[in-house]
């Protein structure tokens, strides 16, 4: 990530990731044929640490809403975390093969079926109202997205606090059912 964020994904190389790593090339090449290897496995690290971290968050609530708000408040604070990490992601993903990009987006997509299930177990419980959990899933994560892709502007004029606090508000009114 060092080399790529410095240099960029083209003008990186095998070499300078390499040395960056304390690798020798030739371990490396045991690993990967190509730099859009590296790019993928880098893609692979950031969405399990993503999971990993709403797994551990998954299981501190027994309430379904609270369970949700929870999520909600962790994928935000990864956004943060890892922003200028997925940032490069987003930016570099069109230069992956076909075959890694379906990878990608079938990992994308097992995270958007976690999302509607959260989202379809507080309907079931009562607390919320929601016709369609697919477009909410798909809101929830495009919102997680855009933490660094508008952190240029959000960070210097509100603390992250304010950013998640604001992003759970959103989400979470426009889910909860009113009386």
């Amino acid at each position: 990530m060092k080399v790529f964020k410095t240099k960029g994904f083209h003008a990186a190389s095998i070499r300078e990731i390499a040395e960056a790593s304390q690798i020798s090339l030739g371990s490396l090449y045991d690993y990967i044929e190509k730099k859009e290897d590296i790019l993928f496995l880098v893609h692979q690290n950031g969405l399990d640490q993503i999971y990993s971290r709403i797994e551990k968050h998954m299981g501190s609530h027994k309430d379904t809403h609270e369970q949700f708000v929870n999520v909600l408040r962790e994928l935000f604070q990864i956004s943060i975390d890892l922003r200028d990490h997925l940032l490069f992601l987003y930016t570099e993903t069109r230069h992956l093969e076909k075959s890694y990009r379906n990878e990608i987006l079938r990992r994308d997509r097992e995270f958007l079926d976690f999302l509607e299930s959260l989202i379809k177990k507080c309907v079931a419980s009562g607390a919320f109202e929601c016709q369609d959990p697919t477009i909410y899933a798909n809101i929830v994560s495009f919102l997680g997205v855009m933490i660094p892709m508008r952190g240029w502007d959000l960070f210097p004029k509100h603390s992250e606090e304010e950013v998640i606090d604001a992003l759970v508000d959103l989400i979470d009114s426009t889910l909860t059912r009113r009386s």
